[in-house]
């Protein structure tokens, strides 16, 4: 198993493939090289959204993005940004995610991203209860469970990402080492049979002998 699939199983336990619900959506991918990928959300509700992408791991940890409102005007662009977050105001209809890499030639990305509302729906509007009246002590304290155990999903998501970007770059900094190791040992051969044949000339008659 290479490298890259590691990275992206190490993630996948936490950063699901893809979660799409009214809350939003997560998901890491890869990248490849002088590609260009897009993905859609259906927005059913006019509210603002929060996007968040880093990339994760490969060539200068740089992606190059773009957010596309329904009737394609350009609402967000970043150029080879390594991470970034920002807020969109939306409307309702299919909201286009860009993540292009054409600009690298060798280089494949492992990218994260998350889409969520601003204001996260209630407990009692994610079970389907439309008319609330007085909240009792019960549900309020539900509420708050709701919202503390969100906060912990979303400190534990954050977390793995930057566990995972930490061993990316201990990856990449120990395939570095093994090669320069490998061209210093190289150098210290060829340094060594160097010295070795010239120390040999040392004593070695180069006087010709004459036949009686």
């Amino acid at each position: 198993m290479d490298s890259v699939s590691t990275i992206v199983l190490y993630l996948v336990p936490v950063l699901a493939a893809v979660v799409s619900s009214v809350e939003g959506a997560t998901l890491t991918f890869e990248l490849a090289d002088r590609e260009e990928m897009c993905f859609s959300e259906n927005i059913t509700k006019p509210i603002k959204h929060n996007v968040e992408y880093k990339v994760v791991r490969g060539g200068n940890l740089d992606v190059d993005m773009k957010v596309l409102s329904p009737n394609g005007k350009m609402m967000y662009m970043g150029q080879k940004k390594k991470w970034d977050k920002f807020r969109i105001e939306t409307s309702r209809g299919q909201f286009n995610f860009c993540f292009s890499n054409e600009f690298s030639t060798i280089s494949h990305k492992i990218i994260y991203f998350h889409l969520s509302p601003d204001y996260p729906e209630t407990l009692s509007a994610k079970i389907g209860v439309k008319h609330q009246a007085v909240p009792t002590l019960t549900e309020v304290l539900c509420e708050k469970i709701n919202t503390n155990i969100e906060s912990v999903v979303r400190l534990q998501k954050d977390y793995r990402l930057q566990e995972a970007i930490g061993r990316g770059n201990a990856e990449q900094l120990s395939v570095g080492v093994l090669w320069w190791s490998i061209f210093q040992a190289g150098i210290i051969l060829m340094a060594g049979m160097g010295q070795v044949v010239i120390l040999k000339t040392f004593f070695t008659d180069k006087t010709p002998t004459r036949k009686p």
